[in-house]
């Protein structure tokens, strides 16, 4: 879990990372040997850019670590982009202890021929590596021109790299992946060794054969990759976070971790040796220091900042270090040299060092003692029965930090004297790992926002920050503040630049600048985002969802962004939601407030755990998803902005329609199937009719019938038969026919239904709670995804379908007699549909929690909404036993009389709202869109069209206290549709809100679509 600035750490650590030494001879592009040509048509991999048929590697190796390996090779080429590829192949070698013979390179045409490729053809050429650093490195390179390389053709080619000087006499290593980044019919690894060396094998899957003969042991793997493998749905951020796993095949002649790091320290030992220039410098830098923390520090900033590193892998570069003396001279070195002038700075004050090997890339297997993995050098002081580690390389590293590809790594520690063993490096720094921003500004009525911004990190990300700024000329800091700026979402310009210098790592790092944006994004809408770096959270794949591994965070992390804007005179912010979420692995928080002018927010995000436990996935993509809405949340503004003129007024909604009775239903529906009998949808509707009608049995005959003479039913007569069967009645036969199809492939509204007619029949209500909660929380997932900002009808059908949705939970949990909860998602249901049949649900569970007068206002309501001729004899019924209550809050709200039902529901969808501004005529009208997220706050608000007076509106709507209750803690963004009227002679305004149905019909009102906000 990083912030934004941990992104530019990744970047530039990147500068920092090569090749990982595979082995004393460093390893070659995949292989390939003979076999008769085939036609790339007859191939079933013809489609394959190429196709390996045999990789063949045979290593062998003497006991005094002398040795050679054939690599021999045949791949067909069956495109343009393989002639490129395969047309000049480049292998290395390391010059000074073995060489390079390209036995033969040729082509085999589909006719037989074959062109071979001179020997003149062969270039040997300096690496880059040897090319940046040829004190550091003796990589050579050959460079094989293939003669007359075509489509179709194999390519043939045997090599054999031959070790006359070994690296470490008496004793060998090697290391092996299988080629799977593309198809091979064969690959052959054969590993050839003394009989009677004792040497370490490790393989991974595959498994070798092995024989004995002529004093020899030999191992023979054999493998092929016919498939290219699925790309792992596991990222690798995750996968690899604590190391790559080692190499399929792995030989080492060392026996013990004990004799890796007595090898190297004695290379590495008499390179230490502390001449009297050493011993004056030493003496120089730690005069005055009284204690030994004191002058390693001071040894250590010595080493780390005025000493350029050379950035080459331990191996390419040799194991052996430059003297210390020489390194003192030259003022560079590579990891392995810049340790070795720190420990003789270090002995001739008396302070042991030992030199410690460390792998930045792979995980190190404990029982398996090998150099072949470490490409990394460090150094560990001893500390009683620990070390204090130290890494002199990144140059503007505070003491003591180790970066973050080293930390909670197993680690050789090689001391002068006693056995080397692993060691376990620190998983945190050795301080608090924070970031810090704080922005103070003020934004004038045109929307320009001008600031001061200050930045301050400490850990991981500070490295990457001093490295930048070290490695660019002062004059130019201010261009590369800019482009920091920029890549945290700051569009606007900088200037002042004041920073650390990047040397000084006693002290926090921190660079800070005035900031200048005109036009802030959204302010001619009346609303903003708090100026404020983002949050960098990674998304999680579906898989990594299911994952029950734990996931990894990474260090403690503690990242606060405190920001402050002062507001011109008259113009005034609608504090918006101020999350707070708590987990055992980390805790967020936001706080508003305002006062004289002046709003102040802070977002605080802090991580308590190294990793997340697996079970709690879920809670980590719940917090990301609140970090990811509170850095987004509009924050409205109040005032007397310009009016922008040119905005299209709106065209009405259209009418509805009333449905005929259910036989009438019966007798239309049965001419229209006579003349369209394979019609499903008629199908369906009429055996709904034939239910509505109370002959459930023809339903099921119709269905029936149906369905009996086709080979593949459709699931949606399927469902309305076991539908049919509730209300014959027959709940066996109804949940036989159910149960297969609400699968987790089940739609919302197919959970729904059949959730619904189970508690309409009251059988079965476990399962019927089991598929509401699913399609609310299906439902609930896709609302979350609906943008206010360019809303459609299908959205706000939406709504209706939530409203649905929570109806028939609550009337499950009415069913169930958990009736404080039915009340929850009734009145939920209600507040976003006023429709006749949740209505009634509600008026049922009121009765039942004992709120008399609340069922009389509810079924008041109800009755003058649009239902069906049985509904209204039902709520008519309720609403004989219930007027008494009805007149007794007549009474106390003062009405003469019962309050008219029809004006009671227009009551509870109007609001009054202060009026924005000055109308220029007698009244005015807009149209907004408003939404909520999961509670009666509004989170947004968006101008459709109207009078673009209104447009002020915005604030005041934002501001309003609406009845939008959400029935539980399932994220769920609901949206409304609203009409804003003012008049000259009122002092409010009025806002309807259009009900849900309505809205979604589509109007023709022209919705706005505003860019994502940059600040």
């Amino acid at each position: 879990m990083r912030s934004i600035l941990s992104l530019i750490v990744c970047f530039i650590l990147l500068c920092f990372s090569s090749p990982i030494l595979q082995g004393q001879t460093p390893p070659a592009p995949a292989p390939t040997a003979s076999k008769p040509a085939t036609h790339p048509a007859e191939d079933s991999n013809a489609k394959e850019p190429y196709t390996f048929e045999l990789i063949q590697n045979t290593v062998r190796y003497e006991a005094d670590g002398k040795g050679q390996r054939d690599l021999t090779l045949r791949a067909r080429i069956q495109s343009e982009s393989a002639v490129h590829e395969f047309g000049l192949l480049v292998y290395n070698f390391a010059s000074s202890f073995e060489s390079l013979d390209v036995l033969y390179a040729r082509v085999r045409k589909p006719d037989g021929t074959i062109v071979e490729t001179p020997a003149s053809d062969v270039q040997e050429l300096d690496s880059a590596v040897s090319r940046e650093a040829p004190m550091y490195t003796d990589q050579r390179e050959k460079h094989v021109a293939i003669k007359s390389l075509s489509v179709g053709d194999i390519l043939e080619a045997h090599l054999r790299w031959t070790v006359h000087d070994p690296i470490a006499p008496g004793h060998f290593w090697f290391n092996h992946s299988f080629f799977h980044e593309g198809i091979c019919l064969q690959e052959i690894l054969e590993l050839d060794v003394p009989l009677n060396l004792p040497v370490k094998l490790r393989n991974s899957d595959l498994h070798p054969v092995a024989r004995e003969e002529n004093g020899r042991r030999i191992y023979r793997f054999e493998s092929s990759n016919l498939k290219k493998p699925e790309e792992s749905k596991i990222p690798a951020w995750e996968k690899n976070y604590h190391g790559l796993n080692p190499p399929d095949v792995q030989l080492s002649s060392f026996n013990s971790w004990s004799e890796v790091g007595a090898w190297f320290a004695a290379l590495a030992q008499p390179k230490i040796a502390v001449t009297p220039e050493i011993r004056a410098k030493a003496e120089e830098l730690t005069k005055g220091k009284t204690t030994d923390d004191e002058k390693i520090h001071a040894l250590y900033d010595f080493v780390s900042s005025r000493f350029r590193y050379i950035g080459i892998d331990l191996g390419l570069s040799r194991y052996t270090p430059h003297a210390a003396s020489d390194v003192l001279t030259n003022h560079y070195g590579d990891c392995k040299d810049k340790h070795t002038l720190f420990a003789a700075l270090l002995q001739s004050i008396g302070i042991s060092a030992y030199p410690v090997l460390i792998s930045s890339n792979y995980r190190i297997d404990p029982s398996f003692p090998t150099v072949s993995l470490f490409d990394h050098v460090i150094t560990a002081i001893p500390r009683g029965d620990s070390f204090l580690f130290l890494d002199t390389t990144p140059e503007v590293a505070p003491f003591g930090l180790l970066l973050f590809n080293i930390r909670d790594r197993q680690a050789l520690v090689a001391p002068t004297s006693g056995s080397a063993r692993l060691v376990t490096t620190p998983a945190d720094p050795p301080f608090s790992n924070y970031e810090r921003v704080r922005i103070d500004s003020s934004i004038d009525e045109k929307g320009t926002l001008d600031a001061k911004m200050r930045l301050e990190e400490r850990g991981d990300s500070e490295v990457a920050l001093r490295l930048a700024y070290r490695a660019t000329p002062q004059n130019k800091w201010q261009d590369l503040t800019q482009r920091i700026v920029a890549s945290m979402g700051f569009a606007g310009s900088v200037s002042d630049v004041d920073v650390v210098q990047p040397e000084d790592t006693s002290k926090p790092f921190a660079f800070s600048f005035s900031y200048h944006r005109t036009d802030f994004p959204d302010w001619k809408n009346h609303r903003m985002v708090l100026p404020a770096p983002p949050f960098f959270l990674r998304d999680l794949t579906e898989e990594q969802k299911l994952s029950k591994d734990p996931l990894p965070l990474g260090a403690l992390q503690d990242v606060t962004y405190e920001t402050t804007i002062k507001f011109s005179k008259g113009y005034t912010p609608v504090l918006p939601a101020a999350p707070d979420r708590k987990y055992d692995f980390a805790e967020f928080a936001a706080a508003y407030s305002y006062e004289d002018g002046v709003l102040h927010g802070t977002l605080h995000l802090k991580t308590l755990l190294h990793e997340v436990p697996g079970t709690e996935r879920s809670d980590f993509s719940a917090m990301a998803k609140a970090i990811d809405e509170a850095q987004r949340r509009y924050i409205f503004v109040g005032g007397n902005f310009p009016l922008v003129m040119g905005m299209a007024g709106p065209s009405p909604p259209p009418p509805g329609f009333a449905n005929a009775k259910p036989e009438e239903r019966v007798s239309i529906l049965e001419k229209m199937l006579a003349s369209d009998s394979d019609n499903n949808a008629l199908i369906e509707r009429l055996s709904q009719a034939y239910i509505d009608a109370g002959r459930a049995a023809d339903a099921v005959m119709l269905l029936q019938k149906s369905i009996g003479h086709r080979a593949d039913v459709p699931r949606h007569l399927s469902l309305a038969l076991g539908q049919a069967y509730l209300r014959v009645p027959d709940a066996d036969k109804a949940m036989a026919t159910l149960k297969p199809l609400l699968d987790e492939k089940a739609e919302p509204e197919e959970l729904n239904s059949s959730a619904y007619s189970l508690a309409e029949a009251g059988v079965h209500l476990p399962e019927a709670l089991e598929y509401s909660k699913r399609a609310v929380s299906d439902l609930s997932s896709k609302t979350m995804d609906i943008s206010p900002d360019d809303a459609e009808p299908s959205d706000f059908a939406l709504m209706t379908a939530l409203a649905a949705n929570w109806d028939t939970l609550g009337w499950i949990k009415f069913r169930l007699g958990d009736f404080p909860a039915s009340e929850k998602y009734l009145e939920a249901a209600w507040q976003l549909t006023q429709s006749s049949e949740i209505g009634e649900h509600l008026v049922e569970a009121y009765e039942k929690n004992g709120k008399k007068e609340k069922a009389a206002a509810i079924c008041n309501m109800a009755l003058a909404t649009m239902a069906s001729t049985d509904l209204n004899h039902k709520l008519s019924a309720e609403m004989d036993r219930l007027r008494p209550f009805l007149k007794a809050l007549a009474g106390r709200l003062s009405h003469s009389g019962p309050p008219d039902g029809a004006m009671a529901l227009s009551n509870m969808r109007t609001l009054k709202v202060p009026s924005p501004s000055k109308l220029k005529g007698n009244s005015g009208t807009a149209h907004f869109v408003i939404s909520f997220l999961n509670s009666s706050r509004v989170e947004n608000v968006v101008f459709l069209d109207g009078n673009e007076e209104l447009r002020n509106g915005i604030a005041s709507i934002a501001a309003a206290k609406f009845s939008q209750p959400a029935p539980d803690d399932t994220p769920a963004r609901i949206i409304r549709k609203a009409t804003l009227s003012c008049s000259i002679y009122t002092k409010d305004c009025f806002l309807v809100l259009m009900p849900a149905t309505d809205a979604a019909v589509a109007s023709g009102f022209p919705m706005q679509v505003f860019p994502a906000p940059s600040n």
